[in-house]
């Protein structure tokens, strides 16, 4: 068995290209500990040239929506590729551009209310210095935790 993914859909593609922000909760468990499973994230359609170091944005992959957070912004030749990756995944996603890029996660559902986030949060900081020594003890739970659960990662 896989890792729950969350389905692409036209209308959350649609409204997100219209300029119109959607809440979504959240599926897998490559944002652990930051998101967990059935959270609510708001998805804010932002241009890709204002994202920055730590902002965690919408992707999509296949037929999938992936919510990761930016590690890498690399400029070449007029276009801006973002490298991203899971807080608890071990390695960065392919580079996304423009045409793969949807939006910006804004604000998580947190304790009952919505919170602003923040790319200089102390969260954001600790996971872009650390990268995988911060990584690895949740890589290591969520599988450790899968095996008990019948699962497996890829």
């Amino acid at each position: 068995m896989q890792e729950t993914k969350q389905y692409l859909s036209e209308t959350v593609k649609s409204l997100l290209m219209e300029g119109h922000s959607v809440e979504l909760s959240a599926y897998g468990q490559s944002m652990i500990p930051f998101l967990r499973p059935g959270q609510k994230v708001k998805l804010t359609p932002i241009d890709i040239s204002f994202i920055v170091k730590g902002d965690l944005v919408a992707f999509q992959k296949q037929d999938y929506l992936v919510i990761h957070r930016v590690h890498e912004i690399i400029l070449s030749g007029g276009t801006i590729n973002l490298v991203t990756k899971g807080d608890s995944n071990l390695n960065p996603d392919e580079s996304i551009d423009k045409d793969n890029y949807l939006a910006k996660v804004s604000m998580i559902y947190r304790g009952n209310t919505w919170r602003e986030l923040s790319s200089t949060s102390i969260h954001s900081r600790l996971v872009l210095f650390f990268g995988k020594m911060y990584s690895f003890p949740f890589w290591l739970w969520k599988h450790v935790m899968a095996k008990f659960r019948g699962k497996s990662f890829s």
